[in-house]
């Protein structure tokens, strides 16, 4: 399994989705399943980091944006 620090989210969440493919429709013994497990919950909370991060960047995007506009308003009314 790969490194997730070396991993695109597209290709973080392609691997969670083979995990949970893998537990659902395979026969794994209890040592792998717990393996993929553990596997799929690091991806997951890196994936949900990734997310948060992104959000937040593009909220600071708006009120940046939202801030210009403003001052273009003010500055046309004057």
């Amino acid at each position: 399994m790969s490194n997730s620090n070396s991993q695109s989210f597209e290709e973080m969440m392609k691997e969670l989705e083979g995990i949970v493919q893998k537990l659902d429709n395979e026969n794994v013994s209890l040592e792998e399943s717990l393996n993929l497990y553990q596997r799929g919950m690091k991806l997951s909370a890196t994936c949900d980091e990734t997310l948060k991060d992104a959000e937040k960047k593009v909220n600071e995007l708006m009120t940046d944006e939202n801030v210009e506009n403003e001052e273009t308003i003010d500055n046309d009314g004057e």
